[in-house]
């Protein structure tokens, strides 16, 4: 059977953040039956499509999933395990806010298989949180990490950010400490990014944001810390205990294949990427718009940029060989500017592999854009 990933988004928020322009709408219990509904309703009528597949992750994303009621998730549960093939032992991931995250709704996702949970604590500054526009404090954060673990989770990961407005290297080691404290098994750390449609965006010129060297400093003490304390990197804002890497986000750098459900979802499958539209209406009516993201089919160039870019975000970078094997081409002559980098320690081009420093990940973006066609 081919294996596949399985991604369902759930696009209510309490509140949206400040910072966030991922597709969600202020969350209501009869938005959220009548989209249960529909997504139930979307996951049997293509599953026919997926009878020779088997899902070996599963995640569900948003949005804040941990709005949804236990009932509600228990019938989206149900109708994925009753309609799809799912690998015994598969890693089955959800999204939680610590402020909507209770004791029964931790149980139901344990009666449920959910093996793993994503936390967003992002600081542990409440006047940060304040400003991110996140409904928790620190002390919030704490209470549901460990109620998770009362609960019996041994898979949870905790998300950082740093580049914040006001924010010091004194205060995000502060945040960093705390987070290392609780001996999460995973930890996503991400820099800011100030996106267009976002309060953020559209008041980018008043926010006293930390300088790009501020940043670097901080994302080095990340990096030099996190191995310290026996994590591994293993892509560019992904850091893991040994044998707790995410399972489910491996299979979008590989570029292998997953399928997604909901507005804004994106899936690849056999060959093609797509989405659905981020129209939450029209998605409950039945009318799913698919968006085909390649209008006409990649080239060979690109898909080989596509095949370095998701590669270069792993630690463990391009594999010369397999790229050769995969393309019947020579890296380094196809990429001829990725020595330039080598040269300037951005880049390390070693045991048949080539991948960036810790330097090089910090400008990956603007290294790309030099090196790939």
């Amino acid at each position: 059977m081919k294996g596949l990933g399985l991604y369902i988004h759930i696009p209510f928020c309490a509140r949206k953040c400040n910072y966030c322009d991922f597709y969600s709408l202020p969350h209501s219990r009869a938005e959220e039956e009548e989209y249960i509904a529909a997504l139930c309703d979307h996951i049997k009528g293509d599953s026919v499509l997926y009878k020779d597949c088997a899902f070996d992750t599963v995640y569900i994303g948003g949005g804040t999933p941990s709005v949804l009621s236990p009932e509600s998730l228990e019938r989206l549960v149900s109708t994925v395990k009753s309609c799809l093939n799912l690998t015994q032992g598969g890693e089955f991931t959800i999204e939680v806010n610590p402020c909507s995250v209770t004791e029964e709704k931790l149980l139901a996702y344990k009666s449920l298989g959910i093996n793993r949970l994503s936390m967003g604590v992002q600081s542990a500054n409440d006047s940060e949180l304040s400003c991110l526009g996140r409904l928790h404090t620190k002390d919030g954060a704490e209470r549901a990490y460990n109620l998770a673990r009362f609960c019996g989770f041994d898979n949870i990961s905790l998300d950082l950010m740093f580049g914040l407005p006001n924010q010091s290297l004194g205060d995000f080691k502060n945040s960093l400490d705390f987070v290392l404290s609780l001996s999460p098994e995973h930890i996503s750390a991400y820099g800011l990014k100030i996106e267009k449609n976002t309060p953020f965006g559209r008041m980018q010129n008043s926010l006293s944001l930390p300088c790009e060297d501020e940043e670097y400093d901080m994302y080095t003490v990340l990096c030099d810390t996190l191995l310290g304390k026996g994590y591994e990197q293993y892509e560019i804002s992904n850091f893991s205990k040994k044998g707790y890497r995410a399972r489910h986000n491996v299979k979008y750098w590989l570029a292998q294949e997953y399928v997604g459900f909901g507005p804004s979802a994106h899936s690849y499958f056999n060959g093609v990427r797509y989405y659905y539209s981020s129209d939450l209406a029209s998605y409950i009516s039945g009318n799913r718009k698919k968006i085909n993201e390649e209008a006409e089919a990649p080239d060979e160039i690109e898909k080989m940029d596509e095949y370095v870019m998701l590669r270069l975000r792993l630690c463990d970078g391009v594999d010369v060989k397999e790229f050769k094997d995969a393309f019947n081409k020579d890296f380094l002559c196809e990429y001829p500017g990725v020595l330039d980098y080598v040269k300037s320690g951005h880049m390390t081009s070693q045991n048949g592999k080539v991948a960036f420093t810790k330097e090089g990940f910090f400008v990956s973006n603007y290294i790309l854009s030099n090196v790939l066609h």
